[in-house]
């Protein structure tokens, strides 16, 4: 974290806090592997299988059986999604000073899902720990993205086996160091001078995200602003 802010003061040492992560891992996963730290109690990740989801859209099924629980799952999980990505989208919006459209996020989710199912692929959205770990490196369009996807198909395809190693606890300190730097404890703040209850559903989101996971944390806070409002 500390490298990451000295390269925010110092521009000239960004390549540090950009190539930091991956060093990191090299670093543990070659550590790792030459003294069985996995004998020891340290969790890697393990073997993991190579190649891309084959695609899938003719193995679709319209069960009236099952068709309801797909449309009310689809239906929460895409709230749930589109909330995350647009919130996500006006944090680093505030940090940078720009505006965040929401109908254009969510035309964007919408088709990446859409493709994305046609290779059963997970329900995509703008993470918070994967688009921490983009600012925090530096990045400022979305060419990263294309990057990022291509670096994780190349990977995918033929580097799998090298991640044998690769510890878990270094992967969390990569998200954990890149998400801390948003905290914002005088905008909590300022929060709290001007609506006690719009704090306390600040309050209820962080501590659902930290303590259960991003989607319940979210889903959380959006219940809670609809008791406010009713």
């Amino acid at each position: 974290m500390r490298v990451c802010m000295q390269s925010i003061r110092w521009p000239k040492f960004f390549w540090i806090s950009a190539c930091a992560p991956l060093a990191s891992v090299i670093v543990s996963t070659l550590l790792v592997f030459l003294f069985k730290a996995q004998n020891h109690g340290i969790s890697i990740i393990g073997s993991l299988k190579c190649g891309l989801n084959r695609p899938s859209w003719d193995k679709l099924l319209f069960d009236p059986t099952y068709l309801g629980l797909t449309m009310k799952t689809g239906l929460v999980t895409g709230i749930i999604s589109l909330t995350e990505g647009v919130a996500v989208g006006r944090t680093f919006a505030s940090l940078k000073d720009y505006q965040v459209d929401g109908n254009k996020e969510m035309m964007a989710i919408g088709l990446m899902n859409i493709v994305g199912s046609c290779t059963s692929c997970y329900v995509t959205t703008g993470a918070f720990s994967r688009s921490a770990v983009n600012h925090n490196a530096g990045c400022k369009t979305a060419m990263s993205n294309v990057v990022m996807a291509l670096t994780v198909m190349v990977t995918l395809l033929f580097l799998m086996p090298l991640f044998v190693y690769t510890p878990n606890v270094v992967l969390g300190a990569i998200i954990i160091a890149a998400v801390i730097g948003l905290i914002d404890l005088p905008a909590a703040y300022n929060i709290w001078k001007m609506d006690k209850m719009d704090f306390l559903v600040c309050l209820c989101a962080f501590a659902g995200v930290i303590f259960i996971s991003v989607q319940e944390g979210l889903a959380i806070a959006v219940t809670n602003i609809l008791l406010i409002f009713l």
